[in-house]
């Protein structure tokens, strides 16, 4: 009696198994975030783990009050010299795991390991914050198997673990395949809507990704040392040529002498929605349609904490959440904290040329460099047009001018220095330089940032999914200039000093070049072919992800909707509803199964059990001690459906269990005088209910 009191209280402590689980799911955790956070975290995580395992062990005792706020204290103070003032995603998230390796010195019960798992999954959740590339996915879903089966184990009974110590692990494997089809029913269905916060990453704060809204000597230089992703963008209709993919994000007026800026002194009124294009000018866009050469393209691009979007000029976004000016700039609602996709229409003849240039002395505005000043007065003497002036200028720069990522310091007088000095430098400067030239000469021109080129994923074309992949190193400054009657043209002075950039792109010209060193891996991965493919089969899964799995919202999630029959509210929710009944009466029959041939009772044992529980329900349950004749007795006595036949059966089962006779048809009528009471215990709950609200 006293053993049969004890074995009923509760399991408090956990076992050695349970733990073992507990601290796998801990340190995979911890290690898939802080991966994206500071490596002395990892440091304080096997802290916490090697004082869980001497405690364990009985090496040491749980930490007390005043060496537990000892630590917490040490981890505050870590963490503001790692951020400081500094508000951002990343000070929060390093709360979390701060104080999710700090709740390892407290896990004494199943309680507290249940909250720690439990707190697992949002660590977990995290992850997807900094990356959501289809590896770390895999990785997180694996996780979630192991955190399930720590949760397993610490529920399970000791000696159940001792015996199969992998049990865990399937049964969790089990729980998270079972969610998978209510996870993608609800992938499929649910609308996307905008978050209800937004807070940027420390290192979109501090500008590591992407291009800043101004440009001065060496800025673009920095960043064609990096080989992140910019973004991709994917063309129905086949991809231009190579050379004519100007990536166009910034128009830079106003120069200081120093550095190139966006002139915004009446910015607020030049910005409409890019949508309303489309309704103003249907005409133009139905001639844009047809117009030969036309192409739609799309855009994913990855999250840098800016707003400006890039396209191939000219092009249209209609899209309600992005905003347009009239010199073709685009700039999105909100910062682009994650990954986005836009569509795009780009017409590369314009027939119909803007008939005047509105603020023309914004694009006539000059700053110091008398010599520079000179020299364009000069050309402009000795020329017969704009078209003249514009080839002299090139021509200067293809005499005696140097593409480097390592140009000389400038002195003050920037423009001067470069020209007449060191002629040596990045696009930055021929751009810069080449517009300041044009302004002199008394030709309006500015200042276009954004990138030149891109990697043609051609795995992917011969599939017939092209799609060009533009990194930091294809970030470009080329000039634009006004010319009557025919409007702002491009015109790019690198190509006079460095044609290979431009036909080649940056990483094919200079990939291979030490002066340059783009990226040390990246650069080793491109001079093999074996590495290069496996490395372009890569990116081409990274993009198929990224457009169908974390792009798949707005028109996309409408259109496979309406192919599936799913837009209607209603459709959907009469689908949605099925999908749960079936999922429910798939696990209904599973569990039945499991129920009836995992036991190690025989067929007919399991038979008889199920017709007593049957007769159980119609309020005759058999007494502990019955024999199974004299249950039969009592079934006939109370006048229940199928007595005689239950008698039957039970005299069957006594014969086969003493006197060691094979029972005849049991199993066949056992299943049909099964279902039989089954059904008048039914009946008979339905009529009570029918009488007793007649007479209500």
């Amino acid at each position: 009696m006293l053993f049969s009191r004890m074995s009923a209280i509760p399991r408090q402590q956990l076992s050695r198994t349970a733990l073992l689980y507990l601290l796998a799911a801990f340190v995979v955790c911890v290690f898939l975030l802080s991966v994206f956070l500071p490596k002395w975290l990892l440091l304080v995580a096997g802290f916490c783990v090697g004082w869980r395992l001497l405690v364990f062990t009985g090496r040491l005792s749980f930490p007390s009050v005043w060496i537990k706020s000892a630590l917490v204290f040490l981890a505050g103070i870590a963490l503001f010299f790692q951020y400081g003032f500094s508000v951002s995603l990343d000070v929060f998230v390093m709360l979390l795991l701060l104080g999710f390796s700090l709740k390892l010195l407290e896990l004494h019960h199943i309680r507290e390991a249940r909250l720690l798992l439990y707190l697992a999954f949002f660590v977990l959740m995290n992850v997807f914050l900094f990356d959501q590339n289809p590896v770390y996915t895999l990785l997180v879903f694996s996780a979630c198997v192991i955190v399930l089966a720590a949760l397993v184990a610490v529920h399970s009974d000791d000696a159940v673990m001792l015996l199969a110590p992998w049990q865990p692990i399937k049964k969790g494997a089990v729980i998270f395949s079972l969610a998978l089809p209510v996870m993608l029913f609800m992938f499929l269905v649910m609308p996307r809507l905008p978050p209800l916060w937004s807070m940027p990453l420390q290192k979109q704060q501090q500008g590591k990704t992407g291009m800043s809204d101004s440009m001065s000597p060496g800025d673009v230089a920095q960043l064609a040392r990096s080989a992140d992703l910019a973004f991709r963008a994917s063309f129905t209709d086949g991809i231009p040529d190579k050379n004519t993919l100007y990536w166009s994000g910034l128009i830079l007026e106003h120069f200081d002498g120093v550095r190139w800026t966006e002139d915004c002194r009446d910015c607020q009124k030049n910005w409409f929605r890019s949508s309303t294009w489309f309704e103003k000018n249907a005409r133009e866009k139905t001639a844009w349609d047809k117009t030969a050469g036309a192409k739609k393209y799309q855009v994913i691009i990855e999250a840098n904490g800016n707003k400006w979007l890039y396209v191939l000029q000219p092009s249209r976004i209609n899209n309600d959440q992005v905003w347009m000016n009239e010199d073709g700039m685009f700039l999105n609602a909100k910062n682009i904290d994650q990954r986005q996709m836009y569509s795009a229409l780009y017409v590369p003849v314009v027939v119909d040329a803007a008939p005047g240039l509105k603020n023309r002395n914004r694009y006539l505005a000059l700053e110091g460099n008398p010599q520079a000043i000179a020299l364009a007065q000069q050309w402009r003497r000795d020329s017969r047009d704009d078209q003249a002036v514009i080839q002299k200028a090139l021509a200067f720069y293809h005499d005696d001018f140097t593409y480097t990522l390592q140009p000389p310091v400038l002195g003050e007088q920037r423009v001067d220095d470069f020209l007449f000095n060191s002629r040596r430098g990045f696009c930055e400067h021929f751009a810069g330089s080449f517009v300041f030239l044009m302004r002199a000469a008394g030709i309006p021109a500015r200042v276009v940032l954004g990138y030149m080129g891109g990697e043609i994923n051609t795995s992917a074309t011969n599939a017939g999914e092209g799609y060009v992949t533009v990194r930091q190193y294809d970030a470009h400054a080329w000039a634009e200039v006004w010319l009557p009657g025919q409007g702002w043209q491009r015109v790019d002075p690198t190509a006079a000093v460095a044609p290979e950039r431009i036909e080649l792109g940056f990483a094919d010209a200079y990939g291979a070049n030490d002066a340059f060193a783009i990226d040390a891996g990246l650069a080793a991965l491109r001079r093999f072919a074996f590495l290069n493919a496996l490395r372009l089969q890569f990116d081409q899964l990274d993009y198929l992800w990224a457009r169908w799995v974390l792009g798949y919202e707005g028109e996309q999630q409408q259109d496979i909707l309406r192919r599936l029959g799913w837009l209607s509210p209603w459709r959907a929710a009469a689908w949605g509803g099925g999908g749960v009944v079936l999922v429910f009466l798939l696990l209904c029959a599973f569990l039945y199964w499991r129920e009836e041939w995992s036991s190690q009772e025989s067929p007919t044992t399991r038979r008889y059990r199920r017709l007593c529980r049957a007769y159980a329900r119609c309020g005759v349950e058999r007494l502990p001690g019955q024999t199974p004749l004299q249950y039969a007795e009592t079934i006939c006595l109370a006048r229940l459906p199928g007595a005689n036949d239950f008698l039957a059966l039970s005299q069957q089962y006594y014969d086969w269990l003493y006197v060691y006779a094979a029972p005849q048809q049991f199993t066949a009528q056992a299943r049909r005088l099964y279902w039989r009471v089954l059904w008048w215990v039914f009946k008979d709950r339905y009529f009570r209910l029918s009488e007793r609200s007649e007479k209500n």
